[in-house]
């Protein structure tokens, strides 16, 4: 069956939280395959094939992830071209969630910041007049991120002070304010009210925007709500 992994992994996303304020969940797995698929046989099957690969390490590398808005990342996959073009993007996708994810030595708890384009605005925000026509999914982004999970690895390795090693089975948490899975849900749900998400990843066309100090903008917002960390660490 074409789509039966897809069909498999809509229960693994739990609750599929959305920050789609018009919608009380984010959409299955098969669901987006079906709206997006059309045209011949061997490019289906690619897609859903792909789908089902980045579906499935973002389920085991990000199980605490609280919002689902898949639908941009699942569109991007559809467009990025043939087959081999669709394979060859779920596997960049799949190696950077091994590289951040909960099983790596990084141990970051959530997605969102890479599925809602914190990362990337702030990537593109450092040479706009290079950056601002590449999207939060396109290769030359990926390309960044590989960089930059190197870097990650590299710090930890020379026991910095802000990115050195964790201690236990902690999550990493660099930020400012704290991202328990409450907080996490609470602040999010305070910053699309605010449209201080830049990347709109439930939206199919990915509405997006670089041009506001993002990071900022988030940790103003915790502190605000009361969110701010006490152990500064």
């Amino acid at each position: 069956m074409l789509l039966e992994r897809l069909v498999r992994l809509g229960p693994a996303l739990g609750a599929r939280a959305s920050l789609d304020p018009s919608r009380a969940r984010a959409p299955l797995p098969v669901e987006l395959a079906e709206q997006l698929m059309e045209g011949g046989e061997a490019r289906r099957r690619a897609f859903a094939e792909a789908l089902a690969d980045v579906v499935g390490v973002l389920v085991e590398d990000f199980p605490d992830n609280i919002f689902w808005d898949l639908d941009y990342l699942a569109c991007c996959l559809w467009k990025v071209g043939g087959p081999d073009e669709m394979r060859a993007f779920a596997g960049r996708v799949v190696a950077l969630c091994r590289g951040f994810g909960n099983k790596s030595e990084l141990r970051f708890r959530y997605a969102h910041d890479f599925l809602f384009g914190y990362d990337w605005a702030r990537w593109v925000a450092r040479e706009p007049g290079a950056r601002a026509g590449i999207g939060p999914f396109d290769l030359a982004f990926l390309d960044y991120l590989d960089t930059r999970l190197q870097e990650l690895r590299d710090l930890i390795s020379d026991h910095d002070a802000k990115y050195g090693p964790l201690e236990g089975r902690a999550f990493r948490n660099p930020f400012s304010f704290r991202r328990e899975p409450r907080d996490e849900a609470r602040l999010h749900q305070v910053l699309v009210r605010e449209d201080l998400i830049p990347v709109k990843a439930w939206r199919l066309d990915g509405e997006r925007r670089w041009d506001l100090p993002f990071t900022e903008l988030r940790a103003e917002t915790a502190e605000r709500l009361g969110l701010a960390r006490e152990d500064g660490s």
